[in-house]
């Protein structure tokens, strides 16, 4: 067995899948996905195996890579479930990763003068996996440390479970593009025996390590560009579908108010000709008073959609206590104020619905503290939580699948507000933090909030 053939068939094989799953373990996984891993992981290794090796062409050999890739393509696809796009993206992200590694080694192998310094990819007979220990800590030294980095700077910008999404399917094949090429070239070089060539072949490794950067760069650069713009996009719509709902509301608190007002005074007058006792006359007035409970704060905003919300709660037997100087709040334009608690409490009353009755309350304070508008909501939750970029995401409870969080988060950096977000001990706390005054940011649409 020859170095290549040891190379392609197992080292590549190895360091390509690791790189790979640094980017495709978010995703949704088939049913049965750890009886299929093993499968399909030896599948890959058969594979590359099988494939003969025919010449020493720089051009062939590159082939037999890419046809390595393309097969770990396909494997990750029979284990995951998500689209051939999301597959493919994490796939040559891990690919981008596994050559930079190689690159990296190369280059620090071929400038200390290591007599080895092609690695294992030549057309010599394979004597060993690693020449000696040292070669082996210079291989751990640089693949660790390259692969740790790129986790950090390019994976953990994949969020668990999300789609890719590009803004140009074109930016992609450019990325794609940039790394086939870089790997041909690496090919050209290992395949060319040029005597004295070392800065020659530095030049090269750091032209080639470059290029995994740009690469990586176009392709998580305009995927998470284009997940930020759908996510603005949808958190746009929803302001404006709140700036309207606002004014819906208003109206109809008005005119229930309006009613139950008219109402008690036609009970009073057919109590009073009725001959009905005092006593059953207050009965159904406390009743009717249920709906005639408009919340005072000082805000016009702010009390439509906090009466809402309290009807909502006495419905469902939960108890809102609130503690509101509604006026501070005249710095925010009413569509937001009602975006931002209505967000708030629909997901406060999601959460204690599934709670016991004792535990059945939320908690809203409005404060002003010196220079500082300070926003209080906290509730209690049965479901586990988890955090993502400092916002909750929950497996068992679909609300914050949704953007309702994003859109609390949206308002709040619009007023350059500060929101922190904690769940201890079956307490859910939200805390944000506002300069009293401080003018809104536009919208990025054409049409303009009212302040």
């Amino acid at each position: 067995m020859t170095q290549f053939e040891f190379y392609k068939s197992f080292q590549f094989v190895t360091e390509l899948l690791l790189a790979q799953s640094m980017y495709l373990f978010r995703f949704h996984r088939r049913k049965r996905f750890w009886i299929m891993l093993p499968i399909a992981v030896g599948l890959c290794y058969l594979f590359a195996w099988a494939l003969p090796v025919l010449s020493d062409n720089p051009f062939y050999t590159s082939l037999i890579f890419l046809l390595i890739f393309v097969f770990t393509v396909c494997a990750g696809k029979a284990i995951f479930k998500e689209s051939l796009l999301t597959v493919a993206f994490c796939c040559v992200a891990g690919y981008t990763t596994q050559h930079l590694a190689y690159e990296l080694f190369n280059m620090v192998m071929v400038a200390i003068d290591y007599p080895t310094a092609s690695g294992f990819y030549g057309t010599g007979d394979f004597s060993g996996v690693f020449p000696n220990l040292f070669v082996a800590i210079m291989y751990v030294s640089t693949y660790a440390p390259a692969y740790f980095a790129f986790y950090l700077l390019f994976s953990t910008k994949l969020k668990s479970r999300e789609p890719i999404k590009l803004q140009s399917i074109f930016i992609f094949v450019l990325a794609v593009s940039v790394l086939v090429v870089d790997i041909v070239l690496n090919a050209v070089v290992v395949n060319t025996d040029v005597a004295g060539a070392k800065s020659l072949k530095i030049v090269i490794s750091v032209y080639n390590i470059l290029c995994c950067f740009f690469s990586m760069y176009l392709q998580f650069e305009v995927s998470v560009r284009k997940k930020l713009e759908d996510t603005l996009d949808l958190v746009e719509q929803m302001w404006h579908q709140a700036s309207k709902q606002y004014e819906m509301s208003k109206e109809n608190i008005e005119l229930i108010n309006y009613k139950c007002h008219d109402l008690k005074h036609q009970i009073r007058k057919f109590g009073k000709d009725k001959d009905i006792s005092s006593k059953e006359l207050k009965e159904i007035e406390e009743q009717i008073s249920i709906y005639d409970s408009s919340v005072k704060t000082g805000n016009d905003a702010l009390d439509v959609i906090l009466t809402e919300k309290s009807l909502l709660c006495n419905k469902n037997g939960i108890i809102i206590n609130i503690m509101a100087e509604g006026e501070k709040l005249g710095f925010m334009a009413k569509e937001d104020i009602y975006a931002l608690f209505g967000n708030m409490l629909d997901n406060a009353i999601e959460a204690v619905k599934n709670v016991d009755d004792d535990n059945r309350t939320i908690m809203l304070n409005i404060k002003a503290v010196g220079e500082m508008l300070v926003i209080r909501e906290s509730n209690y939750y049965t479901d586990p939580i988890e955090f993502e970029d400092g916002l909750p995401v929950t497996k068992g409870d679909k609300r914050f699948h949704g953007y309702g969080v994003k859109s609390i988060k949206f308002v709040c950096d619009r007023y350059d507000g500060d929101i922190t977000i904690k769940a201890e001990n079956n307490v859910f706390t939200m805390n944000i933090l506002f300069m009293n005054g401080v003018k809104p940011s536009p919208i990025a649409t054409d049409e303009k909030p009212e302040n």
